[in-house]
């Protein structure tokens, strides 16, 4: 079965909000009734909707989407279930990955359900709980290749970003419809776009279970 996990993105689409950015803009310059054919130009932040953060937007120098590895971005994963998460509570992930040794195996992609995907939508969904500073640490104990995510972000001051990116883990966020894969294992992929100097691309994220 494959779950999509990505925010549908249109004009109205709340961009992210702490960094004001802009709204998408979807314009036509070819349509079937004049063209027999549509070709559309839209324009975007590169951190709209469901995305990828990659090393180039923390550090400077750092790999582009061009340039990453792929790997990070794709292959077995699991979602673990965060519960009572609020704005003003900081994230440590020790006991959570302590109790689901049995679950994560070197080389996933850990995916946090959180609940936060509810408030999708809305301006309270950027009030959002940062991450301990030890998360980087435990990632690289666990072998992890990379994270996702409910949560438009990880932290608010960029610093728990930069610790993953250059420890060359991925990251995920602002997915959706994770309920499902809460406890699983499954195929997941969230592969950016391409671009030369890409610091992070909206990707169609879908994991497959059986």
């Amino acid at each position: 079965m494959i779950h999509d996990l990505s925010i549908t993105l249109s004009e109205k689409t709340l961009p992210f909000l702490p960094a004001n950015d802009p709204y998408m803009k979807w314009e036509s310059i070819a349509n079937h009734a004049q063209h027999n054919v549509q070709v559309s130009y839209p324009q975007f932040s590169s951190h709209l909707g469901t995305h990828v953060d990659v090393p180039l937007h923390f550090i400077e120098g750092g790999k582009s989407t061009a340039e990453i590895d792929l790997s990070k971005y794709c292959g077995q994963a699991v979602c673990l279930d965060v519960p009572n998460v609020r704005a003003d509570v900081v994230l440590d992930f020790s006991e959570l990955f302590e109790s689901s040794k049995a679950l994560i195996r070197p080389g996933d992609i850990i995916i946090f359900h959180t609940g936060w995907e509810d408030k999708a939508g809305t301006t309270e969904y950027f009030e959002y709980p940062e991450f301990h500073p030890n998360t980087g640490e435990l990632l690289t104990k666990l072998g992890a290749n990379g994270i996702g995510m409910d949560l438009p972000s990880i932290d608010y001051g960029g610093s728990i970003h930069r610790d993953l990116l250059g420890r060359g883990l991925s990251i995920i966020e602002s997915l959706i419809n994770l309920k499902p894969l809460i406890g699983k294992r499954f195929y997941f992929s969230a592969v950016p776009l391409k671009f030369e100097k890409g610091d992070g691309s909206p990707v169609r994220a879908y994991a497959i279970t059986d």
